[in-house]
């Protein structure tokens, strides 16, 4: 009893608490990373949700502490969600152990543990970044049938780019999503399905980018107007990224072509994301402190 009113006092105590909460927030990433060593997307969600909530560091230190009865049963949300894997593998067998979906309830029972009540509102837009970007994998597949029917436009768009810069292909006759690339060692071919078209990255940065503005303070017009060339730069670097693909398998074959496949897309996302929310600070944040 007497140990564990000392790690109450450690844990709880207006010095130690937010530092606390911080150090068990970022531990179970260590998990997710293991667990997703094999999918970037999936460890780099939970991180950004993990950065929204430091970069609510000021807001939290003015919440209340929450209550005892509370407390016990955030630690019951808390110690559950390392249990969730058992439920969710009935609904989705390549679930991970450990991944975006665990850590999101993780994140709520701690939330519950250390802040009360009213405070919930500040953990609304980093739990929800992380359970809308872990669905894009079933939005995705919900919205597939629909846009099917357009993958030979795509195969085609796709084509004459290529014969833009000089490649030599053509969009094969019996199948209309297949591109033929006639390359100096023989023919190649590569067809395209609905995954190729990167409608996964659009929909990650669509909701990181609502999550983003919905924090940013300035006017609502200025906010909306940012948005226009994220989502389009977004559709513009998955463009990129296929022609990138083509060209690796045209001049060095399958196998770079497949390393580039892998790699190419999270290096772009990444950096783009990176480089355009960085301006979108810079600039919405300036332009509100001019305005005021």
């Amino acid at each position: 009893m007497e140990n564990i009113k000392k790690l109450n006092t450690i844990l709880f105590s207006k010095e130690n608490r937010l530092n606390s909460f911080y150090v068990l927030a970022f531990l179970p990433l260590l998990l997710v990373a293991y667990f997703y060593s094999q999918w970037l997307f999936g460890l780099v969600i939970p991180i950004y949700g993990f950065i929204i909530f430091v970069l609510k560091k000021q807001k939290l230190s003015l919440c209340n502490e929450a209550g005892p009865i509370q407390k016990v049963f955030g630690l019951f949300v808390t110690a559950s969600s390392f249990l969730l894997y058992y439920v969710l593998v009935l609904f989705f067998p390549t679930a991970a152990f450990y991944g975006a979906a665990n850590y999101c309830v993780y994140l709520f029972g701690l939330f519950l543990i250390f802040f009360s009540l009213s405070a919930l509102k500040e953990a609304f837009s980093p739990l929800f970044l992380v359970v809308a970007a872990v669905s894009s994998g079933y939005v995705s597949n919900l919205i597939e049938p629909f846009f099917d029917p357009y993958l030979p436009n795509f195969a085609s768009f796709i084509a004459s780019i290529l014969k833009t810069i000089g490649l030599r292909v053509r969009v094969s006759e019996g199948s209309p999503t297949t591109i033929t690339l006639y390359t100096l060692k023989g023919s190649l071919q590569a067809g395209f399905v609905w995954g190729c078209v990167g409608f996964a990255s659009l929909f990650v940065f669509s909701v990181i980018l609502v999550v983003v503005l919905a924090e940013t303070p300035g006017r609502t017009k200025t906010k909306a107007l940012w948005a226009v060339p994220g989502i389009l730069g977004t559709f513009l670097l998955n463009i990129l990224r296929i022609v990138l693909i083509f060209v690796a398998d045209y001049f060095y074959g399958y196998e770079v072509g497949a390393q580039v496949h892998y790699f190419i897309g999270y290096i772009l996302f990444l950096t783009w994301t990176t480089v355009f929310l960085y301006i979108f600070q810079k600039k919405v944040v300036i332009s509100t402190i001019s305005a005021q």
